[in-house]
């Protein structure tokens, strides 16, 4: 049996790995865990904005594991409290994850930056596969003619 992880960070406000790796885990025979990090670190302006996201990143994930749970998948989830690259790494080994599901994050399409670099230094710590999902933006409405 696949052990999928899907990494989310508090930075990052998009399900789209979540929603890809639940998709992945009814096509194989897979566990999906979900591990949200908190980085406790980060300064006061930042926190605010760092609780709204978690209380609105609860809801929809609340939601989209009972959506796994319904079709049959394993889901579990955990928080955990440190810098996303030592969290993840460490879930990883403790837990014998076979495949790492991250989002990438909407400001760092079509550039290389923070998270490129903290990929890159998850990426020589562990030992099973990568997928980096992109959001899929919406389609434009279709204009009428007549």
């Amino acid at each position: 049996m696949e052990r999928i992880l899907v990494g989310l960070d508090t930075a990052e406000g998009s399900l789209w790995s979540g929603i890809h790796a639940l998709n992945l885990a009814k096509r194989i025979d897979a566990k999906v865990s979900f591990l949200l990090v908190i980085d406790p670190d980060v300064d006061q302006r930042k926190q605010a904005l760092q609780e709204q996201w978690k209380a609105h990143m609860m809801k929809n994930l609340g939601a989209l594991i009972e959506q796994g749970r319904a079709e049959g998948i394993a889901v579990d989830y955990f928080v955990a409290y440190g810098k996303f690259d030592i969290e993840i790494v460490k879930f990883i080994k403790e837990n014998r994850i076979t495949m790492l599901v991250v989002g990438l994050p909407a400001d760092q399409k079509g550039s290389s930056g923070h998270f490129a670099e903290l990929l890159e230094k998850v990426r020589h710590r562990i030992d099973c596969r990568i997928e980096v999902v992109h959001e899929k933006s919406p389609k434009p409405a279709l204009k009428r003619r007549g």
